[in-house]
C-alpha cells in the first residue's frame, strides 16, 4: 500500500514537471492566450486557455485508446528498445528544431481579435488541436504510460494541473506579461525549453539502451 502510494506520487510529480516544462514554451498556444488576454480581456484569455485544455483532454482519451495494445506488443523481442529509441529520437528532434528559433518581436497588436468568448474558446481549441506537436506528444505520453504498468491517471492529473495553472495564469496576467516579455526573453525561454525537451529525449533513449 505504501509502495503503491509512493509510485502514484512519483508519477504525479513526473506529470507535473512535464506540464511545467511545456507551459514555458512560447508557441502558438501561448501567443493566442496572451493576445486574447491583452486585446479583449482576461476572461477571453481564460476561455482561450480552456479551449486548449479541453483539446488536450480529447487527445488524452484518443491516444490512450489508440495505444491500449502497446503493452502486449512491446513485450516482443526488440520492440521495447525500438519504442524507447523512436520516442526518444522524436523528442530529441523536436527539441533540436526549437533551438533553431530566430529572435522576432512579440507584437500584441498584430491583429484585432474577435471579442466573443465562444470564439476565444474555439480559437484555443483549434490552435492546440491542429498542432502536430500536440498529437505526437500525447501519443508518446500514452505509449510511455502503457509501458510503465502504473495507474496513468496520476501522471495525467499532474500534467493537466500544471498546464491549467500555467495557461490560466498566462491569461490572467497577460497585460503584465506582455509588458515584461522582451524579444530576448522570448528567444531564451524557447531555447531553454528546446534544451529540456531534447534532454528528455536523450534520457529516454539512454534508459532504453540500459534496459536492453
Amino acid at each position: 500500500m505504501v509502495m503503491s502510494t509512493l509510485l502514484s506520487a512519483v508519477l504525479f510529480g513526473e506529470g507535473f514537471a512535464t506540464g511545467m516544462m511545456l507551459t514555458v514554451m512560447l508557441g502558438p498556444v501561448t501567443m493566442i492566450i496572451l493576445r486574447y488576454g491583452l486585446q479583449v480581456n482576461r476572461q477571453a484569455g481564460v476561455w482561450a486557455a480552456t479551449g486548449t485544455w479541453v483539446s488536450d483532454l480529447v487527445y488524452i482519451g484518443l491516444t490512450f485508446w489508440m495505444t491500449t495494445t502497446i503493452d502486449q506488443w512491446s513485450q516482443q523481442p526488440g520492440i521495447r528498445l525500438k519504442l524507447f529509441l523512436g520516442g526518444g529520437f522524436a523528442l530529441l528532434l523536436m527539441g533540436a528544431l526549437m533551438l533553431r528559433v530566430k529572435q522576432k518581436s512579440f507584437n500584441a497588436d498584430a491583429e484585432v481579435l474577435p471579442s466573443s468568448y465562444v470564439k476565444a474558446f474555439m480559437g484555443g481549441f483549434l490552435i492546440n488541436s491542429l498542432s502536430p506537436f500536440t498529437l505526437f506528444f500525447w501519443l508518446g505520453a500514452a505509449v510511455f504510460l502503457h509501458m510503465q504498468g502504473d495507474d496513468p491517471i496520476w501522471y495525467y492529473a499532474g500534467l493537466m494541473l500544471a498546464l491549467a495553472a500555467g495557461d490560466f495564469s498566462k491569461a490572467w496576467l497577460a497585460p503584465k506579461l506582455t509588458l515584461w516579455l522582451k524579444d530576448s526573453h522570448v528567444y531564451w525561454i524557447q531555447i531553454v525549453a528546446g534544451v529540456l525537451i531534447a534532454g528528455t529525449g536523450l534520457y529516454v533513449m539512454i534508459m532504453g539502451l540500459l534496459e536492453s
